[in-house]
Parts: C-alpha cells; sequence; structure tokens
C-alpha cells in the first residue's frame, strides 16, 4: 500500500493538472502546502528511526529493577500483568486491515476521477501520524508495560522497541485510517445515509485495536488514549484542511 501511494504521488508531482480540483472534487490542493507537510513529516520519522535505532537498549539489570517496583500511575498498573500473543496478533489485523480501509472509497466514481488527489491526502494523513507517533515515542521513551510483566519473554524486553511506549501507533495508525475514511466519504457524499454507520464503524475500529493494544500487554491505557485522540484528530483535519471552502 504505501508503495501504491509513492507510485500516486509521483505521478501526481509530475503533472500538475491533478493539483487542480476536478468538477467533483471537494478538495483543493496547493503545492507549497503539500510539500511542506510531506517534507516536514517524512523528515521527523527520520529523525524518529534515528534515535531509536541509537537509543541504548534495557539491560537485564535494569528489567529486574522494573520488575520489582514497577513505574506506572497507580490506576493503569494491572496493564503489567497482561501479555497475550493472540490479542497484539487481533490488533495487528485490525491495524493492518484498517490502514487498507481508504482505498474502498476508490469504489466510488467520484473519488476515483480525482484518485491523485484523495491518495495524496491519505498519503498524508498517514505521515503526518507516523511522524507524531514515533518522534513521541523516541522523545518520551516510556518503558512498554510488558517490560515489567515476568511472564513477558527477556528478548521482548531487551528491543528498541521496549521503550517505546508512548503512544500507541496501532491505535493511532487505524483511527487515522478510519476517520480519515469517514470524513472523505462524507465530503464527497454529504447527505448520504450511510454516514452515520460509517462513522459508527470509524469509532469503534480503534476502539477495538486499543483494547487488545491494552490486552496483549503492549501499552498502557494513557498510551491508547493519546493515540485514539491524535489519530482521530489527523483522519478528520486533514482531508477537511484540504477541503474547497464555500
Amino acid at each position: 500500500m504505501r508503495l501504491l501511494y509513492l507510485i500516486i504521488l509521483f505521478i501526481s508531482l509530475c503533472n500538475p493538472s491533478f493539483l487542480r480540483a476536478q468538477t467533483t472534487s471537494p478538495y483543493r490542493l496547493i503545492p507549497l502546502r503539500e510539500s511542506l507537510l510531506l517534507g516536514g513529516s517524512a523528515l521527523s520519522i527520520g529523525t524518529s528511526f534515528y534515535l531509536k535505532q541509537n537509543k541504548p537498549t534495557l539491560t537485564q539489570q535494569q528489567i529486574e529493577a522494573a520488575m520489582a517496583n514497577p513505574k506506572c500511575p497507580p490506576w493503569e498498573c494491572f496493564v503489567t500483568r497482561n501479555w497475550s500473543l493472540p490479542a497484539q496478533h487481533k490488533s495487528d489485523i485490525l491495524m493492518y486491515g484498517a490502514m487498507a480501509m481508504p482505498l474502498t472509497l476508490f469504489l466510488s466514481p467520484k473519488v476515483r476521477a480525482n484518485a491523485p488527489q484523495a491518495s495524496l491526502i491519505g498519503l498524508e494523513a498517514y505521515l503526518l501520524t507516523g511522524a507524531l507517533t514515533n518522534l513521541t515515542k523516541e522523545l518520551v521513551q516510556r518503558r512498554r508495560p510488558f517490560v515489567y510483566n515476568p511472564n513477558a519473554p527477556f528478548a521482548e524486553k531487551s528491543k528498541h522497541d521496549a521503550s517505546s511506549s508512548f503512544f500507541s501507533g496501532h491505535t493511532s495508525y487505524t483511527a487515522t485510517a478510519c476517520f480519515m475514511t469517514a470524513t472523505m466519504y462524507s465530503h464527497y457524499y454529504p447527505n448520504s445515509k450511510w454516514t452515520p454507520y460509517i462513522w459508527t464503524g470509524a469509532a469503534l475500529i480503534p476502539l477495538a485495536t486499543a483494547y487488545y493494544r491494552v490486552r496483549g500487554g503492549k501499552h498502557f491505557v494513557s498510551d491508547v488514549l493519546v493515540g485514539y485522540l491524535v489519530g482521530a484528530a489527523v483522519g478528520i483535519l486533514v482531508p477537511q484542511w484540504h477541503k474547497i471552502r464555500g
């Protein structure tokens, strides 16, 4: 899917006419704005990747000390007892399924007529979510709840990712995909009878993802709560930002 978006982006940049709204499009793209958003997001993601690869992993002594004395808010320390591979796998399925959900918009002739525009907006939303999520993870470096769990594998605790808990990327990406799909559908079909059902699904799918991330021991409640809010905000605001006024 990432390759598909990059191909469409390349075509869009090579054909300036794609930047102009077609008669059926509710959106307008501005080259400078799109370049800044794409470039800034890509730079932030690259920075977060560098920080992640160069941060020290937890030592055995640190892991043992963490298990002996968990450092977490009392109201969400219960998550340190969670470890479930099936729940983690379910969260993966929900996230990857949700990230493909915007492609269903291309079943509409209106959206297909403006495919490069819609695809570019989707790419921007995903990149912005990735930038906000990953850079925050590496700046905060919060330990995942399974670090404190004696039943979780030591191999997982000794990875770079073990201190990338805040905030939940699975939840933020899922929320971005779902709310972006609902927002763009509402922009193309403002009077559709299906709109309430689509928005209900958009709200529930990332909520289920958040549940499985907590159940799997991958995230604290606050991680998934912030991830949900950030993803929903990006999914709604990025298409809204491009919408033609009036």
